[in-house]
């Protein structure tokens, strides 16, 4: 099998992917200090996130391609992923129904990740990126 090339954005992901490491127990620990059950809550929302991402990295990855077959099988696979999102808000809503808040801020754990990525950029531009 060959090697594909690196995607110029992939460091960008990486560092998407950093970020929401960090975050995860930064974030359980800070809603440790409302409780066990919102804490828990947004470890398992984080989890769901850290899923999710690593997840579409991986389709997104493999639908790039040349053959129209894997795009489309890649594609509808990526349709799959909110189905992850979908289970994980059932779940966790039926178990812990008051734990809406933590949840939700678990789940959109990418999202700060992706703000921190951006804030990264802005204080260290990289040369490649100018372009």
């Amino acid at each position: 099998m060959t090697q594909r090339p690196e995607d110029p954005g992939s460091h960008h992901l990486d560092w998407v992917g950093r970020f929401m490491f960090a975050l995860w127990p930064l974030g359980t620990l800070a809603w440790m200090a409302r409780s066990r059950s919102a804490a828990l809550a947004f470890a398992v929302g984080g989890l769901g996130s850290l899923g999710f991402w690593y997840l579409h990295r991986w389709v997104v990855g493999r639908m790039l391609t040349p053959s129209v077959r894997r795009r489309w099988f890649f594609g509808l696979l990526g349709l799959l992923k909110l189905t992850l999102i979908v289970l994980l808000l059932r779940g966790m809503m039926a178990f812990l129904p008051r734990e809406a808040l933590p949840l939700a801020t678990g789940i959109l754990l990418f999202v700060g990740a992706i703000l921190l990525e951006a804030l990264r950029l802005i204080l260290r531009p990289e040369s490649k990126d100018t372009d």
